[in-house]
């Protein structure tokens, strides 16, 4: 519900793209650091 009460519900989509992308490049870098 709290994304619905957003003003700006078009960022959703874009908001996402750009958490899943951070969240990748913080599990390669814990990725490569444990193998490393």
């Amino acid at each position: 519900d709290a994304f619905i009460d957003l003003p700006t519900p078009s960022n959703i989509s874009s908001w996402w793209n750009f958490g899943s992308l951070l969240g990748l490049c913080l599990i390669m870098q814990i990725l490569t650091g444990l193998f490393l």
